[in-house]
């Protein structure tokens, strides 16, 4: 398997939902990086935000961790955070943890925004 490195992406979506692009391997090596991406953009009272994965090439629990913590940030706040699970690998991992039903997922990051 060819490593994939990291990067992260982030650009203002509509009415004011972060949009941030996560790519390559995710695991704990990057896991602080990841953390830092997810951070809200601003103070706004109610953050929300789409994670685009659809270019992730491997995450393990360290990515996942980081997400659920997103996610539960965001919900302490009244906000949210969808991801777009576009990629079979992350589409299946969440399936099969669960996590999808606890975030929502969406096949693209339109669909995400219109949620």
């Amino acid at each position: 398997m060819v490593h994939q490195p990291f990067s992260a992406v982030r650009v203002s979506g509509c009415d004011g939902v972060a949009v941030v692009a996560l790519r390559g391997d995710i695991d704990m090596t990057v896991e602080a990086e990841v953390r830092r991406a997810l951070l809200p953009v601003s103070d706004a009272d109610t953050p929300r935000a789409v994670i685009d994965l659809s270019e992730v090439s491997f995450m393990d629990s360290a990515g996942i961790n980081a997400l659920i913590s997103a996610h539960l940030r965001a919900s302490a706040r009244n906000g949210w955070i969808r991801v777009v699970t576009a990629s079979p690998m992350v589409k299946r991992l969440f399936q099969t943890l669960g996590i999808d039903e606890v975030i929502s997922s969406y096949p693209t990051v339109n669909e995400a925004l219109q949620g």
